[in-house]
């Protein structure tokens, strides 16, 4: 089965051209946007759309009044999802790296056009391939620890340490899945998945008053 991956333009040319390239490698979905699309209104068709990652162009205003560039929807996806599978391609790579946190997910558009080495385009998708197994590894080896962890909570009791650690997987599992797909089986119950977010959030709380603590002095 093919992974998911939406591409994010202004210019049809462009969607078309991302298209083309890859529709024997992904299942795209194609995402065209202008004066009236927001970020809402794209973070809409994201989420039905059940995608594996995302790629945007980073000038969205370059050929239409796009009241927002890509960097803003990189930072809303890294603010919700962290660690989901996301890349940048454009033809302005020195003006996105000016705007971007992450400099590592940006690439030149280059790599679409026919003169550009096939070899690069080849290794361009096996990086994305890579990163979206990777991301779901990541999740499925959480998953474990937390379940391996609980088992042993469950007999024989936690040392500090342990608990520290599974502490620190639900926080990282919650932004891994915020929508809370694939739990581990001891926790699919509703009183323990509302648990676990409540837990989550005095979590989070309490690291927020730690950091404004240490900012203060």
């Amino acid at each position: 089965m093919k992974y998911r991956i939406a591409y994010i333009d202004e210019d049809k040319g462009w969607i078309n051209t991302f298209y083309h390239t890859f529709k024997n490698d992904f299942d795209v979905t194609r995402i065209e946007v202008d004066s009236e699309s927001s970020i809402e209104s794209i973070f809409v068709k994201l989420r039905e759309s059940n995608l594996d990652a995302i790629v945007t162009d980073y000038l969205l205003e370059e050929n239409a009044e796009v009241p927002f560039n890509g960097n803003k929807i990189v930072e809303e996806i890294k603010r919700t999802r962290p660690y989901f599978p996301i890349v940048m391609l454009t033809s302005y790579p020195t003006q996105a790296i000016g705007h971007t946190d992450d400099v590592h997910i940006i690439y030149s558009k280059d790599i679409l056009t026919v003169e550009n080495d096939k070899e690069e385009l080849e290794i361009f998708k096996a990086k994305i391939q890579s990163n979206i197994s990777n991301y779901y590894r990541k999740i499925e080896d959480t998953n474990t620890r937390i379940e391996q962890l609980i088992e042993k909570r469950n007999n024989k009791g936690l040392d500090i340490a342990e608990e520290e650690e599974l502490t620190k997987l639900y926080i990282l599992f919650d932004e891994l899945n915020p929508e809370g797909k694939d739990l581990p089986a001891n926790l699919i119950h509703r009183d323990s998945i509302s648990k676990l977010n409540e837990f989550v959030n005095e979590t989070k709380e309490i690291l927020e008053e730690l950091k404004k603590l240490n900012q203060n002095k």
